[in-house]
Formats: structure tokens, C-alpha cells, sequence
């Protein structure tokens, strides 16, 4: 994403709720926003939770990852401004 292709640009709070509304339970919101860490954990959780939904874990997977994207939409405009304010500013 944005953040790997282009370290040193500045990120959009509105980019990374439509990546949010898109692709949430996924975490590439958080990857557009640098966490890539916890972007790779929403996404392994999510994407094991699929071939496991009939047998429970797949529903304590979703939900997991389901709150995890509901807090993160509280979460995005400061990780976002964290972001911004690491960038140096242009001499």
C-alpha cells in the first residue's frame, strides 16, 4: 500500500476510512496507516476464521477482527495524525 510504496507521504484520514469500510476486517487501513503488524494479525485471524466459521472459532475469529475494525474507526484520525507528524517537513 501506500505506506510501503511511499514511506515519506503524507497519509489521508479519508483514504483510510474508505480502505476501513472496504477492506476492515482485513486491516488494510492499518496498513495504509504504517501498523503493519497488527495489519497482518487482522488479516491472518480474518482470513482463518473463513475455512473455520461452522465450527465456532470461525465466529470468535469474526468477532475478534469485527471489533477490532469498529474500535479502529474511533482510531484512525489519531493514528493518521501519528503518522503525518513523524513525516519531516519539507525543507
Amino acid at each position: 500500500m501506500d505506506a510501503v510504496l511511499f514511506p515519506g507521504a503524507r497519509r489521508s484520514v479519508g483514504l483510510a476510512y474508505v480502505l476501513w469500510a472496504l477492506f476492515g476486517l482485513f486491516g488494510l487501513h492499518r496498513l495504509y496507516l504504517g501498523r503493519n503488524a497488527s495489519a497482518a494479525g487482522m488479516a491472518a485471524i480474518t482470513i482463518l476464521s473463513v475455512p473455520l466459521i461452522w465450527s465456532g472459532l470461525g465466529l470468535l475469529g469474526f468477532v475478534a477482527t469485527g471489533t477490532w475494525a469498529l474500535a479502529d474507526a474511533l482510531l484512525i484520525p489519531s493514528m493518521a495524525r501519528e503518522v503525518n507528524e513523524a513525516i519531516p517537513a519539507a525543507a
